[in-house]
């Protein structure tokens, strides 16, 4: 394929503060009349439950700060 090359988007780092694992369900210990576990689902603070965070701006110009 010959020609430009097309233009590439930014890829998303993995966020530091969870390690790419964004969302957790933790156990509140107590079970309802049917069995089933009550838990609550957790999203990270850092990245808002997404698992990623965008790269800095400096970083996609190669230049320095």
């Amino acid at each position: 394929m010959t020609g430009p090359t097309p233009a590439t988007t930014p890829t998303p780092r993995i966020c530091p503060n969870c390690d790419g694992f964004a969302s957790a369900a933790i156990a509140s210990g107590g079970r309802d009349t049917q069995g089933h576990l009550h838990t609550l689902t957790v999203d990270c603070p850092v990245c808002d439950g997404h698992g990623t965070i965008l790269t800095p701006a400096v970083q996609l110009a190669g230049g320095r700060a």
